[in-house]
């Protein structure tokens, strides 16, 4: 029975002997990451643990090289003896002093045993340095791609780009890339492949999608999509990758190349063409408002004409979502004063299905149907699962929407503000969800400014962050990551970052301010006491 209770191994819809005022708690709510302590690394650059948890990635400091740990587990004996000697107490958080300065110290090193240590950036490709906030895991973690970039000094684009490519966005300063596909059993290096002269967003993922071993990476300078797949740690690339001209379409150099400057016109791509007929016969030409959509028609067209893929991402292995966005304008200029936030961009949503090159789906801006799509289909557009659990992870803002958007009574004025507002978040960056349990907006309450699911630098708090039982109110933990100086307007704001374990109450926290870092580790400790908070 109790151990029951405390697992969370309920008997739901049977008849219980417990009283009607109690509940059986579940696992996470009773073992909690609620001791912080600050700690010492290696030299090094952590970046996230595998799917499974039994690894840590982390990059050398000179870029070149990426180390994998094996993680031992919280309940590993030479943690537990550590924490044992340090004399812990009930404390939720042990400050760093003389008396626990081997606490410090030697606590990562308890956890985190250095397994290998990978030099990918040397030889013909020693130029190149590997971007720290990318890691895509494939194969449940069997495999992780990685990418090096390098700057290119004097680049020229050559005229024959800007005819396979009339959509090219040249606005970009170019960068030369390699990817490196690592099997994190072997230790080895199985495969990779180099796309000079491209301009492609790394950071937190964002311009690569991956489902199953289908792989997509968009060149925001070509405007092309080149999709991948992986077989046997190998990128086998597609005969035919999604940019201007439909697979069938024989392209062929004209002569007259030279000819070629910013005045020539240039054909509107497939997709653009598709998109144009997908909504000209989607108006209902025997409505009452069908001259209305006639004219809205046509007053988009040059919009659509010169509108650029921002982001991208697939939903499966077939369907890609598209997330086209009004190109900057070459004179455009910022303005040194402004009031309040700067006006968003244009968007528009496209759903494209690669095998019969055919677009099935167009959505404005304020589609409240494009924000029932998200709100109902969030576990497959976030596209990753917890190994352990099979859970999906839960936001923040979709938490928020199904709370206060999916209600038959909102107005369709609310509905298109709210859909202004949460449409932005699809398409999603690949592998950019945690699915830490402590991080379950269903289960715990939590400042989502602060710290969420979604892993991305935020702001350090002036407080422990606190998380509560959403069943109870009560405070479960906290995680200390208090700011080290007061906030200066005139000085640039200290950052937090955090890396969860994906099933164990076990959080590293970053803290960065100008190039100083300051780490923490929020571990389960069964005797520190969280202290409850009633004034909130």
């Amino acid at each position: 029975m109790l151990q029951n209770r405390e697992s969370g191994y309920t008997r739901f819809n049977k008849l219980s002997q417990s009283a009607p005022f109690t509940y059986e708690r579940q696992f996470y709510k009773a073992i909690t990451p609620c001791l912080t302590i600050g700690i010492l690394i290696p030299p090094v650059y952590l970046r996230k643990f595998t799917p499974d948890g039994s690894k840590l990635l982390a990059f050398s400091r000179d870029q070149r090289s990426v180390i994998v740990y094996t993680y031992k587990g919280i309940g590993c004996k030479r943690v537990g003896d550590l924490l044992s000697e340090a004399n812990v107490g009930n404390k939720e958080t042990y400050n760093n002093t003389k008396d626990n300065s081997q606490l410090t110290s030697k606590i990562f090193e308890r956890l985190f045993e250095s397994k290998y240590v990978l030099r990918l950036c040397q030889g013909d490709s020693a130029r190149y340095y590997l971007h720290r906030e990318f890691s895509v895991f494939l194969e449940h973690g069997r495999y992780v791609l990685l990418a090096g970039m390098c700057i290119l000094n004097g680049c020229n684009l050559a005229i024959t780009d800007y005819e396979r490519y009339p959509d090219l966005f040249d606005k970009l300063d170019p960068f030369s890339y390699i990817f490196f596909v690592v099997d994190l059993q072997q230790g080895i290096v199985t495969d990779e492949i180099q796309l000079p002269q491209d301009a492609i967003c790394l950071s937190h993922n964002y311009g690569i999608s991956v489902h199953g071993n289908t792989i997509a990476i968009l060149s925001r300078l070509r405007q092309a999509i080149y999709i991948y797949e992986l077989v046997n740690g190998r990128l086998i690339k597609h005969d035919h990758e999604i940019a201007p001209r439909p697979r069938d379409c024989a392209f062929n150099v004209a002569s007259a190349s030279a000819m070629l400057d910013v005045n020539s016109l240039l054909p509107i791509t497939h997709i653009k063409q598709r998109v144009l007929s997908f909504l000209y016969r989607h108006i209902q030409q025997d409505g009452r408002q069908s001259g209305q959509k006639y004219q809205d028609f046509y007053k988009n067209f040059d919009f659509i004409e010169n509108m650029i893929i921002e982001k991208m991402q697939l939903v499966d292995n077939d369907l890609i979502l598209l997330r086209y966005e009004q190109r900057p304008k070459d004179t455009y200029v910022t303005p040194m004063l402004t009031t309040g936030e700067p006006e968003p961009p244009r968007r528009l949503y496209v759903f494209y299905r690669m095998s019969v090159e055919d677009v099935v789906g167009v959505y404005q801006d304020d589609s409240a149907d494009l924000l029932e799509i998200v709100v109902q289909f969030y576990d497959k557009m976030c596209n990753v699962r917890s190994l352990q659990t099979g859970e999906a992870p839960s936001s923040p803002t979709h938490y928020f929407i199904r709370q206060t958007c999916l209600n038959p009574n909102k107005s369709a004025h609310f509905m298109r503000q709210a859909a202004l507002r949460f449409n932005p978040s699809v398409p999603v960056s690949t592998q950019s969800f945690s699915t830490s349990p402590y991080l379950n907006y269903n289960v715990f309450y939590y400042d989502d400014r602060l710290v969420s699911p979604l892993e991305r630098p935020k702001a350090s708090s002036t407080e422990p962050i606190m998380f509560r039982d959403r069943e109870t109110n009560l405070v479960k933990f906290r995680l200390n990551t208090k700011a080290r100086r007061p906030h200066n307007d005139m000085a640039p704001r200290e950052l937090c970052a955090f890396i969860c374990h994906p099933f164990e109450p076990l959080v590293i926290s970053i803290q960065k301010c100008m190039h100083v870092y300051a780490y923490k580790l929020h571990i389960y400790n069964h005797s520190t006491t969280v202290k409850q908070s009633y004034y909130d």
